[in-house]
């Protein structure tokens, strides 16, 4: 994998972000003090919500170790400068109460993105949303899907918004806050892909039991009526290392495809070619997402020869690479001015790419593409001090013969094979035929005898 270099001086100079993050250029969030919301440990009567959220990467915004250790490093490059406007999304009722100045966290700040923050929402400050947007009336009404909520602790508000992609854009697309450039633009990738047009929303992939289903039927509040469209605070996304590992799996999982062309036959010493496309058909914007210059998702296509060993045939990374002014690559986030590439898979999109295949084998080998994972570099994740897992997001095999004699051969062989299996299925299932017919003769024998036998 690519190895980012560092230029800690570059913008130290040229990043001025104030603290007062509500009058810097691109952020829109009023000064509110921090007593306006709730602590989500408040929010009794939303016990299951409660804890789908305590598992999220939301709850855990401001600590997530990744993002301090990251935070830590762009503030020893920039003076300190790049730390508050991260934080805007971080720890936003930190920073519209002004807690990130002196790093003084109430209950509220520390919950990252937490509860009543997103039910005090009431619009979007700009169009496209984006870089914290978020309209707030901290008038204590819950805001939310629910057209007919009541609640006998606090006033309700149906919203409209908390149906839309805007309501998650407002922090899912982000732009540097001096040069400009894009750092995060999930939210406009999905309003300029298939999805947007079609109605589907970042609720229905990230706040239901997986990509593409529908809502949970069950209860909003401990009183409340069960209703179909009650969405999970799980806010699932591909972060396995620190988010929930088996919702992360599970998109990751449902988002890629790979389907291999390879040639039937080539001679043993000769060159045939093996031809990979990987498709995104199940995420609403580009893979890989979000800070995309951190996140890991790479194509290994492998030569298995048959005593097991590998040979790489060839890679193909995906992601967005930026450069600073002085036309290096790659840097880090903080050092961008422009983007260098660009090769994420747009929604419903592919990637074609061609190897060459030698065929070093008398009999045959094994092609293998497999598409990976991880949600950012081993070196950050080192300096997080967290684990950082790979994940197969898809994979595709094809077997490659020296010959057609020999494709013959396996073709036999296979078809032998599963002639046993079915021949032992049958056997099995004879078996137990034979055993229930003996079972219920049995019984009509035992029950006649009883009928017959004197009292």
């Amino acid at each position: 994998m690519r190895r980012r270099t560092h230029h800690p001086v570059v913008l130290a100079t040229a990043i001025i972000v104030s603290c007062a993050l509500h009058t810097s250029p691109g952020i829109a969030l009023p000064s509110i003090p921090a007593q306006s919301f709730q602590s989500a440990t408040t929010c009794i009567c939303h016990g299951p919500q409660q804890d789908e959220w305590r598992g999220s990467m939301h709850a855990k915004a401001l600590f997530d170790p990744v993002y301090v250790a990251e935070k830590t490093e762009a503030d020893k490059a920039t003076g300190g400068a790049l730390g508050a406007f991260c934080d805007t999304c971080h720890t936003p009722i930190g920073t519209m109460s002004g807690q990130t100045k002196t790093r003084k966290f109430s209950p509220q700040s520390r919950e990252g993105v937490t509860c009543d923050f997103c039910h005090q929402v009431v619009g979007t400050t700009k169009t496209p949303p984006g870089d914290a947007s978020q309209k707030l009336v901290a008038d204590g009404t819950k805001r939310a899907q629910l057209w007919d909520a009541t609640s006998p602790t606090h006033a309700n508000a149906f919203s409209q918004f908390h149906r839309s992609a805007e309501f998650c854009g407002a922090c899912h697309n982000l732009a540097h806050p001096t040069t400009g450039v894009i750092l995060d633009d999930t939210y406009t990738q999905w309003k300029a892909g298939p999805y947007a047009a079609e109605g589907i929303v970042c609720q229905n992939c990230h706040m239901t039991p997986g990509p593409g289903e529908r809502p949970l039927t069950g209860r909003a509040g401990a009183m409340g009526p069960i209703r179909d469209d009650t969405y999970l605070m799980t806010f699932s996304g591909a972060n396995v290392a620190l988010g929930d590992p088996e919702r992360a799996r599970i998109m990751l999982t449902r988002a890629a495809s790979i389907s291999l062309t390879v040639p039937e036959v080539v001679p043993a010493g000769d060159q045939g070619s093996v031809k990979v496309r990987v498709t995104n058909y199940g995420a609403g914007h580009a893979i890989p997402a979000g800070v995309a210059e951190i996140r890991e998702m790479w194509l290994e296509v492998n030569a298995i020869q048959p005593d097991g060993s590998k040979r790489l045939l060839g890679t193909r990374r995906f992601g967005t690479v930026f450069r600073d002014a002085q036309g290096r690559y790659p840097v880090q986030v903080w050092d961008a001015v422009a983007v260098q590439s660009d090769d994420r898979i747009p929604p419903r999109g592919s990637v074609d790419v061609e190897y060459a295949l030698p065929m070093d084998s008398e009999t045959s080998v094994t092609v293998e593409a497999v598409l990976n994972y991880r949600s950012f570099p081993d070196d950050l994740a080192r300096k997080a001090g967290v684990e950082n897992p790979i994940t197969v997001m898809a994979r595709g095999e094809s077997t490659v013969f020296a010959s057609t004699s020999i494709q013959d051969e396996a073709s036999r062989s296979s078809r032998g094979r599963s002639s046993a299996a079915l021949d032992r299925i049958a056997l099995f299932a004879g078996a137990g035929i034979a055993l229930l017919v003996v079972i219920g003769v049995s019984a009509i024998f035992v029950r006649r005898h009883r009928v017959r036998r004197p009292d």
